[in-house]
């Protein structure tokens, strides 16, 4: 019976949700107070309170039940996936034009923690954001970070163009995929203690390339 109301609450996208253009606008300027902690658990739950979505909400219920894997919907493979041991959760399908998440910490070299949440939708229109989040264990305070990832101009991409980046995890690479005009490319942005930092860019190599 639960797993039937998850799957009725993944394909409602505006249950306890707030639209993925409102939080694109609004993330960078607006500091999330009284985190506990800086388990991942606590910091999404901190996010999902100021900018709710489904997505997130249906991580915070899978971990508030101890699961590491929790399938919404058997028909579209819609799947919570908790890999507590990596700090990484993510929620995805087999491929529909549903919404979908990932997020992750790092450690940062000054005792904080630095926190990513992708939130994306393929449709009406395709639209992915990444919100990067300074998590201070002082001041219980999730600070945006929105100049991460600066080595490469967002802003400059070629229309038409559409970027999806791959957060870690296994490792501490972020890697960002750049498809639209030409061959695809890979950029990758490597972990410096403090913020991934871009490191080099490169042909994208597909499945369809071999």
């Amino acid at each position: 019976m639960l797993v039937s109301v998850m799957a009725a609450m993944a394909q409602d996208r505006h249950f306890e949700s707030c639209p993925l253009e409102v939080i694109d606008k609004g993330w960078k300027t607006k500091t999330i107070d009284h985190v506990i902690n800086g388990s991942i658990g606590i910091m999404l739950d901190s996010f999902n309170s100021t900018w709710p979505t489904w997505m997130v909400g249906a991580v915070c219920h899978t971990m508030e039940k101890g699961l590491a894997r929790e399938v919404l919907d058997k028909e579209t493979e819609l799947i919570v996936t908790i890999d507590a041991k990596n700090g990484y959760v993510e929620v995805n399908d087999a491929g529909t034009d549903g919404e979908y998440m990932s997020a992750c910490y790092w450690n940062r070299s000054n005792g904080h923690r630095l926190l990513a949440i992708r939130l994306g939708k393929p449709t009406d229109p395709c639209l992915e954001i990444v919100c990067f989040y300074d998590y201070d264990p002082a001041k219980k305070t999730l600070t945006p970070e929105p100049d991460i990832l600066k080595g490469y101009r967002w802003g400059d991409k070629k229309e038409f163009t559409q970027v999806f980046c791959r957060l870690p995890r296994v490792g501490k690479n972020v890697i960002v995929e750049e498809w639209g005009n030409g061959a695809p490319l890979k950029h990758t942005f490597t972990w410096d203690g403090m913020k991934p930092v871009f490191a080099k860019s490169e042909p994208l190599e597909t499945p369809d390339m071999e």
